[in-house]
């Protein structure tokens, strides 16, 4: 059972990003504290979809966030009622691609490893493909160019557009500057982090606080902008990513 005096985890992530981790927090004795990092907010599909118009269907679907498949796939699926025969369906991790069976497709492929470049390798892979693939405007062209260079089609939507999320509170600043550990979910979670904290703050956080990030684009920006000590969680499942992070906390007290 966590109490205030108990070791704390700061988790700065989109909305419904990691679910089940903060009870299964609890249950281990740490306090969770949840802050918002970004506001999705969706594209409306018209704009995107007439974008489709006239080209043949895709065999392979793209989704990096569970955003992306409620604000991209889901109505992509409604507008054309069947998938295409034999499409393969990528998600970035299981958290996606339980979003992706929500939307009634089942059978969901996933890499390996956490992040958009594992990602990258595991669908371009293969033969050529003609791959649709959902995104948020601050996503970057990286992935859709990555799989072009293994010639494969790419059409790249962005499908919801991400927005600052409001300021943080007298509690936020007080949990973030005290954290044993900090959890950031994507690489524009870390930028908004600095922006929302102010330089000077931001500053001795990342050379006192243990972090821990999803994929290699956001180790590069964490580093980037100059987080010390930093890992990769292997997995987005709830019990492997929280068996991460309590090492990381062991780690963190010795």
């Amino acid at each position: 059972m966590a109490t205030s005096a108990s070791p704390s985890v700061v988790i700065l992530s989109a909305p419904d990003t990691l679910p089940g981790v903060d009870s299964m927090l609890r249950r281990s004795g740490v306090r969770p504290h949840r802050i918002l990092s970004v506001v999705p907010r969706a594209v409306a599909p018209s704009v995107w979809l007439e974008r489709l118009a006239g080209r043949p269907p895709p065999d392979t679907v793209v989704v990096t966030s569970r955003v992306a498949v409620d604000s991209g796939l889901g109505p992509w699926r409604r507008s054309v009622g069947r998938c295409p025969r034999g499409l393969q369906v990528w998600a970035v991790g299981p958290g996606t691609a339980e979003a992706v069976r929500r939307v009634g497709i089942r059978r969901v492929l996933t890499p390996r490893k956490v992040g958009s470049a594992a990602l990258a390798e595991s669908v371009g892979r293969g033969a050529p493909r003609r791959i649709l693939y959902f995104r948020s405007d601050r996503a970057g062209t990286d992935l859709a160019r990555s799989l072009r260079a293994r010639g494969h089609r790419v059409v790249d939507l962005i499908v919801y557009r991400l927005h600052a999320p409001p300021p943080l509170t007298t509690r936020d600043r007080r949990e973030l500057l005290a954290a044993t550990l900090l959890v950031v979910t994507s690489p524009s979670g870390v930028v908004e982090l600095r922006r929302r904290l102010g330089r000077p703050a931001f500053a001795r956080l990342s050379t006192r606080a243990r972090l821990v990030v999803l994929g290699e684009r956001s180790l590069r920006t964490s580093r980037g902008l100059g987080f010390r000590d930093v890992s990769v969680a292997p997995s987005t499942t709830a019990q492997r990513f929280v068996r991460h992070l309590l090492a990381e906390l062991r780690h963190a007290r010795t």
